[in-house]
């Protein structure tokens, strides 16, 4: 009498099928100031309010600093 056990066949199939490539986070927005600097965002502790959806936008070319849009909080948080 054998121990062995073994997975089923379809078992192993529909962990293949399961596996997705990961999603790419989305591109940030341009800069509405100098509209050459991609927006980054600065989650610093010190800009930070206490609830962690607070943060703001940075700008690698200007170096200014925007508050996030509604749209912006829901789609990069």
């Amino acid at each position: 009498m054998s121990t062995r056990t073994e997975a089923p066949a379809d078992a192993a199939t529909d962990a293949r099928t399961d596996a997705r490539p990961p999603v790419p986070p989305p591109i940030p927005p341009t800069c509405p100031h100098c509209r050459q600097g991609v927006l980054w965002k600065d989650t610093r502790s010190e800009i930070r309010e206490q609830d962690e959806h607070h943060w703001r936008w940075w700008c690698g070319n200007c170096q200014k600093r925007f508050r996030p849009t509604e749209e912006h909080l829901r789609r990069f948080s």
